[in-house]
């Protein structure tokens, strides 16, 4: 995966471009959370995943109390202030 698109977050970072199963076709995007390992490389078990799961990540994380009041309004403010087309 060669990130089209690099923001830094936390100890690592947010990478998102075509996913590494798309084999060329350039139909399937995807995101990858890219951190160092002990020995300062990339580590080799970063999650890649496809943007479609994401929504059912944050709903189930939701449903079961994994999100902070401050998670939640993070999100909602993300949304509030998107332009969609």
């Amino acid at each position: 995966m060669v990130p089209s698109h690099i923001e830094p977050r936390r100890d690592g970072e947010l990478c998102i471009d075509w996913a590494s199963w798309d084999d060329n076709k350039f139909q399937n995007r995807s995101i990858k959370y890219i951190y160092k390992d002990t020995s300062g490389n990339n580590s080799r078990g970063c999650p890649e995943l496809p943007f479609d799961i994401l929504v059912d990540m944050v709903v189930t994380a939701k449903r079961h109390g994994e999100l902070s009041n401050d998670n939640i309004e993070d999100i909602r403010r993300a949304f509030a202030i998107t332009r969609f087309p």
